[in-house]
């Protein structure tokens, strides 16, 4: 019994060690583009001085204003050091639809960057600021240095693994379970950056892009979010949320943290 237990914890040791590797600076001024990739595979010093070397430039955006991004044909790559942001894929015949949100520690438009004559539409949710991080420099270090793309690649599979397990949830779930899943989420990735240190979050989008994301109108959001403080699952303030019982609101709504992450955690 004692073997097995000491098993469990050595796992849940190395789990941990795992999740925080790289963990990002509360700083945003020290979020770099090398400490963002670092929590998605192992960088070495060489790897993290050949990104600090490609061609960065920082951008401020205010709150609601918005940047269209096409680079010689393919998407501008931003890092999201302070702030949030939405992104959209512009097209002719369905106008703009919001399809990911970004905090700090994101990388916006990595997985676009990589197709041609993809326009995205960067909208700020609050004021932000971004570092604007030269494609070709990035796509070249992707060709040649193993670990970089390894973590690039990483990157972008956990991002993809968001995406699919919020489609999940919304194909499968009432609203309510939709909202507290998006909530986990956001909580979720915010846990894996190394940027919490209790069950409070920023939280500062809308109840209109919430109800973008997850196909549902901003007055429902609104029931929703006051149906699970009426249950004591959340407590919610105008920019922050803090999760009161974490552990039900994943039994309910099965959300599946090691299907986003669990690449990360082996080996």
């Amino acid at each position: 019994m004692d073997k097995v237990t000491a098993e469990e914890h050595k796992q849940v040791e190395d789990r941990n060690r795992k999740d925080v590797r790289g963990g990002l600076s509360s700083d945003s001024s020290c979020i770099s583009l090398g400490d963002v990739l670092g929590l998605y595979g192992e960088l070495s010093t060489e790897a993290r001085e050949a990104l600090a070397n490609i061609r960065q430039k920082p951008v401020e955006l205010r709150r609601n204003q918005k940047v269209f991004s096409l680079c010689e044909g393919r998407a501008d790559i931003f890092v999201v050091k302070e702030g949030w942001a939405s992104l959209s894929h512009a097209t002719s015949t369905r106008g703009q639809d919001i399809c990911n949100v970004f905090m700090p520690g994101d990388i916006v438009g990595m997985r676009e960057s990589f197709f041609e004559n993809h326009d995205i539409v960067i909208l700020s949710l609050t004021n932000c600021k971004l570092e604007k991080v030269s494609v070709d420099g990035l796509h070249e270090l992707f060709k040649t240095n193993e670990e970089i793309r390894k973590a690039v690649t990483s990157y972008v599979m956990v991002n993809d693994n968001i995406t699919i397990e919020r489609l999940r949830s919304c194909t499968h779930h009432r609203s309510e379970e939709r909202v507290a899943h998006f909530l986990l989420e956001v909580y979720a990735r915010f846990n894996f950056k190394g940027l919490l240190a209790s069950n409070v979050f920023s939280f500062p989008v809308t109840q209109d892009v919430v109800g973008e994301l997850l196909g549902m109108t901003s007055v429902h959001v609104s029931r929703c979010m006051t149906a699970l403080e009426q249950k004591k699952l959340i407590r919610k303030t105008r920019s922050s949320v803090k999760l009161l019982q974490p552990e039900e609101m994943t039994r309910n709504t099965g959300f599946d943290r090691d299907f986003i992450y669990g690449h990360l955690c082996l080996g």
